[in-house]
């Protein structure tokens, strides 16, 4: 299905809502967050977007499969007393693994590097077990990987109705991103990707690049992704993860809740397979 996006120039947005009801989902919807490399901020994209998510009036989880590096529970400074390392070992319940902070509910893969010891096949069962087990319960959930295609990473598009990238204007950031959807269009050719550019000067920026990237998607492998939005290169988001709290948490500029409500509500229309929602691919 194609999705369209309108008036990607001159947008229009509602205040954010926290008391209306949204509408409802058929089925939980899982995406997984993704770059083909580290330190493109997607742990704060995510953290971001399922709280803002959590504001216009979903239910939302955040699974942080980063294991031994998990990001998730110190951008909103939070502690971490149960992973699923925890669980397998047996020395936690299913039912610790979910922390609620922020107004969303978040579980930790391992928090520690040695923690993820165990062999792969039987924390990626661990795994889905905890998505099913957030999914009676939840709207969205997000899986914020490790960067690049090892196992975790893989594990986690597998699991997610759509993969979307963190994209930023640098040229190995590109490149690593690249392969990376390479190797998955090798193994699944009609896998769904979406992009989301970070550390954008503005929103032409964010389009040339976003532009630059389905390009040569387009030129070597005859598929694009479709554009949710940006992240403005902002001095707030870096106080944001210095203090250790979403933006929606803090006084932040309206402007840049903007961007983020515009990506939930792109995420919302995937969800929702709404073709006349305002989603888009940009030419």
């Amino acid at each position: 299905m194609s999705l369209t996006r309108s008036g990607l120039h001159k947008r229009y947005y509602k205040k954010i809502r926290t008391m209306e009801k949204p509408n409802t989902l058929e089925q939980p919807f899982v995406f997984a967050v993704i770059s083909g490399k580290g330190g493109v901020g997607k742990s704060m994209a995510s953290v971001n977007t399922a709280t803002m998510l959590n504001q216009l009036g979903y239910k939302v989880a955040l699974l942080d499969a980063d294991l031994g590096l998990a990001n998730c529970a110190t951008l909103l400074n939070e502690p971490v007393s149960a992973t699923v390392s925890n669980w397998i070992q047996g020395n936690c319940g299913l039912d610790d693994l979910p922390y609620y902070s922020s107004g969303i509910t978040l579980v930790t893969g391992a928090n520690e590097p040695g923690q993820n010891r165990f062999d792969t096949d039987l924390f990626m069962d661990a795994l889905d077990q905890v998505v099913a087990y957030l999914k009676d319960d939840h709207d969205f959930i997000i899986i914020d990987t490790p960067a690049g295609a090892g196992d975790m990473a893989l594990w986690a598009l597998d699991t997610s109705d759509v993969g979307v990238l963190v994209l930023v204007d640098e040229p190995t950031a590109i490149s690593d991103v690249y392969r990376l959807c390479k190797y998955v269009f090798n193994i699944d050719p009609a896998y769904r990707f979406a992009s989301i550019v970070n550390y954008a000067e503005n929103e032409e920026t964010a389009e040339n690049t976003y532009e630059r990237f389905n390009t040569i998607l387009t030129y070597f492998l005859q598929k694009n992704t479709n554009y949710l939005g940006f992240i403005p290169a902002s001095d707030r988001i870096r106080e944001s993860v210095q203090q250790q709290k979403p933006l929606i948490h803090l006084e932040t500029e309206p402007e840049l809740l903007k961007e983020f409500e515009f990506i939930a509500q792109n995420i919302m229309a995937y969800a929702q397979r709404d073709e006349k929602a305002t989603l888009k691919t940009v030419y």
